[in-house]
Parts: C-alpha cells; structure tokens; sequence
C-alpha cells in the first residue's frame, strides 16, 4: 500500500466520524473491535482509549501492518480476495474472546466480492450481535455528476475516484449491497464536503460558485436527496435476516395517475367526477381520491360514492384519508401515491370530457417526458336542491374560453393561465427530481408547482378542449375561502421564487425577449430599437404582429380606454380599424406602434394600474 493512504486521524475525517458511531452504539461493551481492511490503522489509539475495545487491525500491506505493530497493535495480514480462508483468519485472531464491534473503512470499493465479503463478517458478528461501522466514498457528489454531464472523469490516486477503485457507490447501492448481505442500518454519521477532491479545474462554468450553469444545476442537484453534498457515507449497522426483495414480476405501470381532493362537502360532483373517469375511451389510469381532513360521516359518504361505480373502476380506487397540513398537503401525498407514469389533478368539482385521458396519451407519444397541456373552457354553476330536496348543481351560464389555447411561460410569469385539470405531468419530476408543491402556499399552488415543472420539462399544448372548468355562484371555492390580500401575498411569494433562480427558456424565446425589450423601448424610452431579424420567415414575422394587433384590439385595456375614443370621436377624430390581412409588414409595426402610443391605450393602462382589471 502507497503511503497516499495513510492519512491522520481527525475528528472531522472519516476515522473521526467512525469512532463518534462506535462510541454512540457501545451497547455491546468492552471486546475486541476488528478493523477489515485497515491500512495503517490510525484510528487504533482512539478505539482503544475513547471506546475501550481491544483493537485488531487486518489488511495485506506489510508496511500498513508494520506501522500498527510498531504502535503496540495486533495486526494480522489478510487477504479478502479468499473469503473462506479470510474467516478461518479471523476466527483464530478472535480465538474465542467476544467481539464487540467491526469496521470496514474504504475497502468495499477495491473488491469484486463486497456481498461474499459482509456477509463472512455477519457470521463473525452473529453471535454477540456485534455492530459493523462501514464507510464508501459517494459517486454521486455533485462535483462528480457536475463534470460527468461535461465529458470529465477524472481518476486521481485516493478520493472518491481512486484510480484503484473497481466499484462505485451511491446512498441506495451501499444500503441495498448492506441489506442484502444481512446488515440493517442504526446510524449514520456521514462526511460532508462542499467541495470535493473532485473539485477542479475550480474555474471551470460548472464547478465555479456564481455561475449560471452552476446555480441551476446546483440547484436541481441539491433539491433530489440530501446526498449532493456527501463526500464519505459512514454508517453503522446490526446483523439480521437478509433481505433480497421480493422476486415477483412488478405491476405494470398505469398511463395516468388521477390525483382528486375532496373534503366530502361535494359529494353530487364527486360522482360526477368518478362518472366522467367511468367512461373514459382510454382506462389506462388509476384513480387517487385524497380525502382531507374527513369527518367520519364525510368519509362514509365517499366511500359510498366509490362503492357505486363499476367494478373495473372500482378496482382501480384508492382512498387516501390526509388529517393534517393545508389544501396543498393533499397534493404531495396524492403525487407520492401515484403508480403512473403521468399525474393529473382532477379535483372533486371539475369536469372532464370522454377523452381526456386519451389525449394525455395521444401527447405523452408524441413529447414523452414534456408537461401536457389541454385545452379547457370555464362555466359558472351554482349549487341547488331538487323537488326531493337533495342537494344538486347547474350551470347558469354558457361556456367561456377563459384560458390560452397554447401555454405561453412568459404570460405565466405573471398569472396563472392553466387550470390544473387542464394538465398531465411526468411522475419523474415529483418522484426522481423531487419537485413537490410547496405547502407554505395556501393558494396558487398549482401555479408554482407548473413553473417549476414547465421550466424543466416543457410543456406539450394540444388546442382539443378536453375539460370543464367550474366557476362557482353563490358556493364556497378557494375564492372565497380565501382573502385578496392571501391571494395576492401568495403571488408575491411565488414572483421571488422566480427571481432566486436562473430559468431554462424554450428555443425561440431569445426573439421573443427582444420584441419585448423592444416594445419596452420604444414605448417607454422613445428608442427605436433593433429592425426585426431579416432571417425570419417575412409571413411568419407578419402574422404575429397581426396577432398581436388582434390581442391588443379585444385586451380588457384597450375596452377600458373606450371613454377616451368616444371623447375623440365627438370631436371628429375617429379610430380607423384597417384589414390587417392587407398591411405589410411596415404598415404592421407603424400601425402597432400607434396603438400602443396612443391617448386611448395610456388611459386604458392608467385606469388598469390604479384600480385592476384583470390580464391585458
């Protein structure tokens, strides 16, 4: 063994932290401590003086071995390559005496036969249920998966990439090697480090603190596990039975997970929405019905409403009671319960037509791992009591087109403009990337949990209307259930969280950025501005701007400034409305920069910033 190996002993390295567990589990008592693969054992003096076993060290390397007899240790050569004759070793080293405690240090990583291995050291352990402390290096630092994304792995002497290294650990393959082998975790003490010793060339994008590139992966890193920053995993375990994991073949995933929230106040649209699931032209789903905070009558009442269905549905519905946390709470279980390869929020009072399940498919096809995104119309109902005085709904309006057809993520940066039924997205995000909805917002949560996902994955938009979103009259929602200035706080957090991080924009969006700042110039700062890019396709360039005409001619700002064209046109100056069909794409932008510039849109704008009028 190369002295590289011989590091010192201190108490905020990995020897340190070995020790520290030892002396946290000493319930064994006084007895040897055996120290697998050893190196030069520079832990000894502690175990001896601080945890008060007799310590015997055991490794192949004479020099390693050498330094520990010199010190007044019992060190005994022991090749691990030889399992069978590794235990005969052992066994005449403990001659019979208890042993009370094991340790293998940074050794599992340098052979082949690591299960073989622990479990010789489990019959060792067996009969006085001694405690094993084991210690790997963590793969999946950050430093590691930074470089890997970027082509780099780079092998160094020792460190988490020891060019002797024949196996590499994450948290989940050394607790899966240790349960397997018979060895059941009882503490960890594990050894974090910011940076590691694969922290370099330090000024490389991905590693240099403040950079962009970092910040966002750093961020996505940190948000999976908590094992981003683990440079050793140090953990301490007891001899039981082992466990392989089970052998069967698993359940083949559902398309979709249909996660619905309900209270059991609504028990008339909740069979409603378990009818509208019931006949589905795709059954490729399952249903997760989150009953928050139920009274025993309500949970008797959506138990009920389940029993009624028919029994292939029924088969495929689960009650999930949630006693605790705010409506958002229900959300997160719901996602952590769902078996499909997409979820969607159906809750208890919304309406989805025959093939919204079919569509979600039809999209997952064509742009796997994307969000999907639906169209949607709104419609007022309002709760009433029939002849026999049951209770029952009705709508008392006609179908709205409230929301975009195609999911815009700069409007979303303002508001929200998606209904969660309108939306499907991939269990991998909540399940591997850990994107969960944040219970500290007791409105928009939905929101946030989009843009969070949208950012990363994309979103699919499809223009086929595939649900009902109910407005309610004269009814409790979370409209009224919760205040404007709850609403508006919810918004202001959600706004900082997007500026606390870099954001992942979709191709394209760099022009669209610069139409804005161009806009913003031009109408704020009298710049011209840049010339549109020549490259563009010329009727592509022109319809857009046609649209955003359109937009402007039917926004909510431009319907408030009406009173200012009256008051023109009562002094002869009437608003000409061209055929936009007709302009190129000069007469396009002059015409839309009259619009924006004149009296009758700055008063609209005024009016809408001092008393609110809904989106633009």
């Amino acid at each position: 063994m190369s002295s590289n190996y011989d590091n010192p002993f201190y108490h905020d390295n990995v020897y340190g932290h070995v020790v520290r567990l030892l002396q946290d589990h000493s319930a064994g008592g006084q007895g040897l401590h055996l120290d697998i693969g050893c190196g030069f054992g520079r832990m000894a003096e502690h175990v001896r003086d601080h945890v008060g076993r007799e310590y015997i060290g055991f490794d192949r390397d004479d020099e390693a071995l050498a330094s520990l007899n010199e010190r007044g240790f019992v060190g005994i050569a022991l090749d691990l390559a030889d399992p069978v004759a590794a235990e005969a070793a052992i066994t005449a080293a403990v001659a019979g005496r208890k042993v009370a405690s094991l340790s293998i240090i940074d050794t599992l990583e340098h052979v082949y036969n690591g299960a073989e291995i622990l479990a010789m050291l489990r019959r060792i352990a067996l009969n006085s249920a001694a405690v094993l402390v084991v210690s790997v290096p963590n793969v999946a630092h950050r430093d590691v998966g930074f470089k890997l994304a970027f082509g780099k792995w780079d092998y160094t002497d020792t460190g988490l990439l020891d060019i002797t290294h024949v196996r590499f650990f994450s948290e989940s393959l050394v607790h899966s090697l240790l349960l397997s082998s018979g060895w059941h975790l009882i503490g960890e003490n594990n050894v974090t480090l910011d940076k590691s010793d694969q922290h370099f060339p330090a000024l490389h994008p991905v590693l240099a603190e403040g950079t962009p590139l970092h910040d966002h992966l750093a961020r996505l890193r940190d948000g999976v596990d908590r094992c981003a920053r683990i440079n050793q995993f140090v953990g301490a375990y007891l001899p039981g039975p082992s466990l392989r994991g089970a052998d069967e073949v698993p359940d083949v995933a559902p398309f979709l997970s249909v996660v619905t929230r309900t209270q059991g106040k609504r028990i008339d649209t909740l069979r409603d929405v378990l009818l509208c699931l019931s006949a589905q032209t795709s059954q490729d789903f399952e249903v997760c019905v989150i009953g928050h905070k139920l009274s025993h009558e309500a949970q008797l009442a959506v138990e009920r409403v389940i029993d009624d269905t028919h029994a292939d549905l029924r088969r495929r519905v689960r009650l999930i009671r949630v006693d605790h946390g705010t409506r958002t709470t229900p959300l997160n279980v719901g996602f952590r319960a769902a078996r499909g390869n997409y979820v969607a929020i159906l809750d208890d009072d919304d309406i989805v037509l025959g093939h919204w399940v079919e569509e979600f498919k039809r999209l997952a096809a064509a742009n796997p791992g994307r969000v999907l995104r639906s169209a949607n119309v709104a419609q007022t109902w309002q709760p009433v009591k029939t002849g026999v005085s049951s209770r029952s709904v009705r709508s008392i309006g006609s179908f709205e087109a409230c929301y975009p057809v195609k999911f815009d993520f700069f409007q979303h940066l303002v508001e929200n403009a998606t209904p969660p039924v309108s939306l499907a997205f991939p269990r991998a995000c909540f399940h591997d990337l850990k994107i969960e909805f944040d219970e500290t917002l007791t409105t928009t949560e939905d929101w946030d949990f989009l843009m969070r996902t949208a950012e990363i994955c994309g979103v699919a938009s499809d223009g086929e209307i595939t649900s009902i979103y109910r407005k309610w009259d004269n009814a409790e929602s979370s409209y009224t259930a919760h205040s404007i200035e709850e609403w508006q706080t919810n918004h202001y957090a959600i706004w900082r969280k997007l500026d606390a991080k870099p954001i992942l924009l979709e191709p394209g969006s760099a022009t669209r950025i610069r139409h804005l700042v161009h806009d913003w110039n031009r109408r704020y700062l009298a710049a011209p501005g840049p010339q549109p890019d020549p490259h563009l396709d010329a009727t592509q360039y022109e319809n857009a701007l046609r649209e955003e005409i359109h937009n402007l001619l039917h926004s909510r700002t431009w319907r408030v400034g009406a009173p200012m064209r009256g008051l023109a046109a009562m002094a002869g100056r009437r608003w000409t409305y061209p055929m936009l069909w007709a302009m190129n794409g000069p007469q396009l932008e002059r015409y839309l920069s009259t619009l924006r510039s004149s009296r009758s849109w700055r008063f609209g704008t005024w009016v809408r910033a001092r008393v609110g009028a809904g989106n633009a």
